[in-house]
């Protein structure tokens, strides 16, 4: 008498794995989008946290700092002590995705959050400075000189990364905080 093994058969490994491929084929997507939403998060943080580190330098060197960013590759947030100089390593700097891009909103109603938060317009995008005292600033004809022009409330940096939304504002008090976009409808978007 012949003993039978024990054991799986071809037909049960075969539906295993092809249950094992539809949950990968459902998984991915989710892991990769979950990933690329941490990057933006992350990229919000950095940026505000080097300009906490700028407006302490303007503060502690009596001089403006100036921050901007580079886009492309590579895709560099920095501060420098000129507002036309370009990225120099060495200087404080944060290094982002290439994934990640600077844009401008796509319309008023998209930071009109953001804008009660400032108490007023900010200026978009561009160079966000701060002077020896630690404000937020526009630099001048001088670049030793800056300060906050008339009618201007703040700054407002927008990053996006395939759908998903980071924004980095300044008020004129000089208080730096990062948002995520909790809702977007085509009348109104909510940050938090």
């Amino acid at each position: 008498m012949k003993k039978r093994e024990a054991g799986f058969s071809m037909v049960e490994l075969m539906i295993v794995c092809v249950i094992m491929v539809i949950i990968a084929t459902l998984a991915v997507p989710n892991i990769l989008r979950t990933y690329q939403n941490y990057q933006l998060d992350s990229a919000g943080h950095s940026v505000a946290s080097l300009l906490q580190q700028a407006r302490m330098q303007a503060v502690k060197t009596n001089q403006p700092v100036y921050v901007n960013y580079t886009g492309g590759s590579p895709n560099m947030v920095y501060a420098t002590d000129a507002p036309g100089n370009a990225y120099v390593s060495g200087n404080p700097d944060v290094a982002i995705s290439t994934t990640i891009s600077f844009q401008a909103p796509p319309t008023t109603t998209f930071h009109a959050q953001l804008d009660a938060y400032l108490s007023g317009p900010p200026q978009l995008g561009g160079t966000i400075a701060f002077n020896a005292r630690g404000l937020p600033c526009v630099a001048g004809a001088n670049p030793a000189v800056c300060n906050l022009p008339p009618g201007i409330s703040g700054f407002e940096w927008f990053m996006q990364s395939n759908g998903g939304w980071e924004a980095v504002t300044v008020t004129s008090s000089g208080r730096i905080k990062s948002w995520r976009v909790n809702s977007q409808s085509p009348s109104n978007t909510t940050w938090q």
